[in-house]
């Protein structure tokens, strides 16, 4: 089960390859293959070994450029590929759907894209129309083929995730959003994953960049930048979380660590989390992923802890 895969080869933090043209953020506007690359050959080094990306991810390219960057490698050296299919690739006009022959269809590209073999871990996106039962049996075949290792989901309810174990096929992973401004699934899906010994990724773990804590109220994002328009990233809603992302700076500060290793740290203390998702966009970024999946003290998670339920009522007061 990837559950025990994860645990084995201690996956707690991940580059993610899920640019508008390449690694570094998806929607995050202009990126150059290269630095792509290069984020990729640096989180290598520092000693991370998967990476995760999807179809869509920049209509096909992401894949792509991953594939590129191992093919670099020294086969010894080679992370984890960890991708998505059930949205297409077109993205001015994403397709959520994931009947049988397109799981099959999107399966084979991907693979093509990546150059290799077989795929460690496929994640449906999101939920879609089709019936679980569908999904499930084409996922089974790829695995059956050799095509994929691992079979996973993406963005389930606890709802979706009993209706998949009822069909008999084994589920080795969730994927679901998990950063201190997204707290939900620490309620419901990860306690789920825990129970079943489902491997559990969270992606988004800094909010796209916001719990870094590093950016001032005033900040604005360059056009074709997504987050621009985000609701979360404008306004009274945006000022607050920067507002807490310093005072939790200002702890990571007296632990002698930065905002994201503490806020990596305290996601990764949550039981039944296998590992988090972390965007790079150059070399630096990319080594610097190494340095994250610390587990915090408890004294510490508990005043962060603390903080962020300040915060939530902040924001559910506007």
């Amino acid at each position: 089960m990837l559950y025990r895969f994860l645990a084995k080869t201690d996956l707690r933090v991940s580059i993610c390859g899920f640019g508008a043209w390449a690694i570094g953020g998806w929607r995050w506007a202009n990126q150059d293959d290269q630095d792509s690359i290069a984020a990729i050959h640096a989180a290598v080094d520092a000693g991370v070994n998967w990476i995760d990306t999807a179809a869509i991810y920049g209509g096909g390219h992401s894949e792509t450029i991953v594939g590129k960057a191992i093919a670099e490698l020294p086969a010894e050296k080679r992370p984890h590929i960890f991708t998505k299919f059930g949205l297409g690739t077109d993205t001015e006009a994403m397709n959520r759907s994931a009947s049988y022959e397109q799981i099959i269809a999107e399966c084979e590209d991907s693979l093509k894209r990546l150059g290799i073999d077989c795929i460690d871990l496929y994640q449906q996106h999101w939920p879609v129309a089709q019936p679980i039962e569908e999904i499930a049996r084409a996922c089974d075949e790829l695995r059956q083929a050799g095509k994929i290792r691992h079979v996973g989901v993406s963005n389930y309810s606890v709802e979706l995730l009993d209706a998949w174990r009822a069909t008999g096929v084994e589920l080795n992973c969730l994927q679901t959003r998990l950063s201190p401004s997204y707290l939900e699934s620490a309620e419901d899906v990860i306690p789920w994953c825990f129970e079943n010994e489902v491997g559990c990724l969270a992606y988004s773990p800094l909010h796209r960049g916001l719990w870094f804590g590093k950016w001032a109220e005033d900040k604005t994002f360059e056009e074709g930048d997504e987050r621009s328009i985000h609701p979360d990233f404008t306004g009274e809603r945006f000022q607050i979380q920067v507002k807490y992302a310093d005072k939790v700076a200002e702890i990571a500060k007296e632990e002698e660590i930065d905002c994201a290793q503490l806020v990596v740290g305290i996601l990764i203390c949550s039981p039944g989390l296998t590992g988090c998702i972390v965007g790079a966009r150059n070399a630096g970024q990319g080594a610097y992923i190494g340095e994250l999946g610390v587990p915090m003290k408890n004294k510490v998670v508990k005043q962060v802890e603390g903080l962020l339920y300040e915060m939530r009522a902040e924001l559910a007061a506007i």
